[in-house]
């Protein structure tokens, strides 16, 4: 019995913050016990609040001192939540400058039985008030945020387990601002949660309706990180597109080089990057310039890429041009000095000017 009365204070404790009882009363409270507290909100600023304590009931004893608890019976004791209330308006209103006071007052209580046989019943009690200018009126908004502040900071520190808090709008409007996602127009928070002061930030709005209702904050953080994830793949596809892309540039003509080519065409390709480099530094057109290379530059370009010398063979080979057309490229060059070429049994060994020809026996 002792232990059941002093679940019901921990229980009406929590409301009682205000006057002074330590937060960590309300930790008290066990899961099996619930403390529901309702605010509907009024068009007028005016707040209906409903606060309900369900307590289960083991035995018939505890059924009894629940009822003489909940009756008062030269106890006092369910003052304590309603005297909790009339504190934090008392304060609120000093925070805000808006006349508030509680007012409409009602108590009642029950015991419902349980039909499973495992306990007595629960037992219910419930507290309804109206809480005036809880909310501010700006036009045709109403604002709920510093009905919750003291000037010692909030009257509602949390909530523990088991204890729930609901806002409700007055009919026809709709949540424009919130800390959490509404649930068709109604604002929920179930323990444990802690309140900061200026937490409280909602604005209701007539003609909002339910499915403009804002995201809640852990959803907006998993859409940015998708939305992240999302860019963060499409980046990634682009440099590898762009970088296979410049790869294929990097060739001397357009159809000298496929996805498929064998060792030695990788090899020619990096041989044709590292020369590259030594291009631009002369000051030749770059990599995504190649179209606008006549055919004597392209040879250039190739010889340059291959250390100066190539045999004519591979010349045809890498450009994909014909014989006919190489050889005769290949002597009109020779004749205007922008080549060398010298006879190496069948073959014509092809070399830049100025780069000699020592070692011809290890040429590819």
């Amino acid at each position: 019995m002792r232990s059941l009365r002093r679940t019901l204070l921990c229980a009406l404790l929590l409301l009682a913050l205000a006057t002074g009882v330590p937060a960590v009363a309300a930790a008290e409270l066990s899961p099996s016990e619930e403390v529901r507290l309702e605010a509907d909100i009024q068009a007028d600023g005016d707040a209906k609040w409903h606060v309900v304590v369900r307590v289960p009931l083991e035995t018939e004893s505890d059924v009894e001192t629940f009822e003489a608890f909940a009756q008062g019976t030269g106890t006092g004791d369910f003052d304590v939540t309603l005297t909790a209330f009339e504190a934090a308006a008392v304060e609120a209103s000093e925070t805000t400058e808006r006349d508030m006071v509680i007012v409409d007052t009602s108590r009642d209580w029950d015991v419902i039985e349980s039909d499973n046989g495992t306990l007595a019943g629960v037992g219910e009690i419930r507290l309804s008030f109206t809480w005036t200018n809880f909310a501010r009126v700006d036009g045709e908004r109403l604002i709920v945020d510093d009905a919750f502040e003291t000037t010692d900071g909030t009257w509602l520190p949390g909530l523990a387990e088991g204890q729930t808090l609901v806002l409700q709008p007055p009919e026809g409007y709709g949540v424009t601002t919130a800390p959490v996602a509404p649930r068709d127009r109604t604002l929920q928070w179930d323990g444990p949660v802690l309140f900061q002061p200026g937490y409280f930030e909602i604005v209701y709005q007539p003609g909002v309706e339910p499915s403009n209702s804002l995201v809640d904050l852990s959803n907006l953080l998993l859409v940015g990180a998708l939305v992240l994830s999302g860019a963060a793949l499409a980046l990634g596809l682009y440099l590898l597109w762009r970088r296979r892309s410049e790869a294929e540039l990097s060739m001397p003509l357009l159809g000298g080089w496929e996805s498929d080519s064998d060792s030695d065409s990788d090899s020619d390709s990096e041989s044709a990057t590292t020369n590259g480099a030594a291009g631009a530094e002369a000051g030749l057109p770059d990599e995504t310039d190649l179209e606008l290379l006549s055919d004597e530059e392209r040879v250039e370009r190739l010889l340059e890429r291959n250390g100066g010398r190539m045999k004519q063979a591979k010349i045809v080979e890498e450009t994909d041009w014909s014989n006919a057309k190489v050889s005769q490229l290949l002597s009109s060059m020779a004749e205007t000095d922008r080549v060398e070429k010298l006879r190496i049994g069948r073959e014509n060994l092809i070399s830049l000017p100025g780069e000699g020809m020592d070692d011809i026996e290890n040429e590819p």
